[in-house]
């Protein structure tokens, strides 16, 4: 074969490459979403001891120091991996694998006994959690944390979320969700010098409006309320959880351990 027609070959199958890897990275292969991920999102609000005269709502949603502490030695010593809600985020859009068996924490408010008997126990483990806060409270009594404790959390390796500004039912008439999400958003920058991107309604309470407002302010999942382990990509502005409370055998049970 005559060497201008080998010279002319070589050109157009080179160019032809080139053209492919161009292709190629505009057009990259679509993330495939997995069809759910199994991975239990606890919620925890109050760590105190129980007292008389508390609601039955009360007692259901304070978990004692005690028990708290039983709970996170049990993860341990079962061997769940304590992921990041990001992680496991990350992992529903399909960008990341995790570990079999994995667990989320979480935490609703702000309350100064989070801080007081919880945060340690979770050091001591060296798990990580997220703690949704709103805005309003911190720093407003002695009920609550303040901005300097949740920056000693936040450089110990925890995530702090917004939990709205005043903790309304977001789907009220009335309810400015831009000062609410938009503003609590902002009270975390100022003070945090970090942007959250995780968000939790305040009571699980939301509907399409206050998810799309919320999409809409650049965060990248929120959390609702109840509903079980399972989650998808069409959950992520409403990601299912369970609320753990005082029964060790209603939380082995809800980590998977036994048969319901």
């Amino acid at each position: 074969m005559p060497l201008l027609v080998l010279m002319w070959h070589a050109s157009r199958t080179m160019v032809l490459g080139l053209l492919a890897v161009e292709h190629a990275l505009a057009n990259p292969p679509a993330i495939r979403q997995p069809d759910s991920v199994r991975v239990p999102i606890l919620v925890y609000h109050s760590i105190a001891r129980h007292h008389a005269g508390q609601t039955s709502d009360q007692r259901e949603l304070d978990v004692d120091p005690a028990v708290f502490h039983a709970q996170m030695s049990y993860i341990a010593q079962a061997k769940h991996p304590v992921i990041s809600l990001s992680s496991l985020v990350d992992a529903i859009e399909g960008r990341a694998t995790l570990p079999a068996n994995a667990v989320v924490i979480t935490f609703d408010d702000g309350w100064q006994n989070q801080f007081d008997d919880a945060f340690q126990v979770l050091q001591q483990y060296r798990f990580t959690a997220t703690f949704f806060v709103y805005t309003s409270a911190i720093g407003n009594g002695p009920a609550f944390m303040t901005w300097d404790e949740l920056r000693q959390m936040q450089h110990a390796g925890m995530t702090i979320g917004a939990h709205s500004r005043t903790h309304p039912e977001m789907t009220k008439r009335g309810v400015s969700l831009g000062n609410e999400i938009d503003g609590s958003r902002a009270d975390i920058q100022k003070n945090l010098a970090t942007t959250p991107d995780l968000f939790a309604y305040p009571y699980g309470d939301w509907d399409d409006r206050v998810a799309a407002a919320v999409r809409a302010a650049g965060f990248r999942a929120a959390r609702g309320m109840g509903e079980g382990p399972l989650n998808t990509h069409a959950t992520l502005y409403a990601l299912k959880v369970i609320l753990s409370t005082d029964d060790m055998s209603a939380f082995e049970r809800d980590l998977g351990d036994h048969p319901p």
